[in-house]
């Protein structure tokens, strides 16, 4: 293709301006022409209602045999009755996520260990039997070390038996 260079500027980008929305414009113009919709189909009339269903007639089923009254259970003077360890049951286990260093110190006493396990600080509350350890991670808007996971005894939240040593630690430590 071959400029014309004797033609003024102004004609020349009109020309390009032409050039490039012709396209555009052409585009816009089979949008105005689309086809028209589909008619809807014809209604078509309700078939007419079917025959009321013979319903078969019920069957009756055999009846129960009578049951036999309760046997007051004799106690036996051989074997004693075995006796299972009652701990005192909490509404809740004491909450650990969320809490700082204080807070956890306050609800389960001091801690027993202290380590740093990268990003987090490690704080273990307990006995042998029965031990906390609650990972606490800086958070920078709060400007403080807050829990945000826990085991027990290597078991992961939530579980009965972590819910059971949470609450003996804390109701040790409330005891001192």
């Amino acid at each position: 293709m071959r400029i014309v260079t004797d033609m003024p500027n102004r004609v020349r980008r009109l020309t390009a301006l032409a050039v490039l929305f012709l396209p555009v414009m052409l585009a816009g113009c089979e949008l105005l022409h689309l086809p028209p919709e589909p008619a809807p189909p014809p209604v078509q009339a309700a078939p007419p209602p079917a025959a009321p269903a013979v319903e078969p007639p019920p069957v009756r089923a055999a009846p129960l045999p009578a049951r036999k009254p309760p046997q007051p259970a004799a106690p036996s003077a051989a074997q004693p009755a075995p006796v299972a360890p009652v701990e005192e049951a909490l509404p809740r286990p004491p909450v650990v996520v969320g809490l700082t260093r204080d807070g956890l110190v306050q609800q389960f006493g001091p801690p027993v260990a202290e380590r740093e396990a990268a990003p987090a600080r490690v704080l273990e509350f307990g006995g042998a039997d029965c031990r906390l350890a609650a990972y606490l991670y800086f958070d920078t808007t709060r400007n403080d070390f807050y829990a945000l996971q826990y085991e027990v005894n290597g078991l992961p939240a939530p579980h009965d038996a972590v819910d059971r040593c949470l609450s003996r630690i804390a109701r040790d430590a409330s005891r001192r």
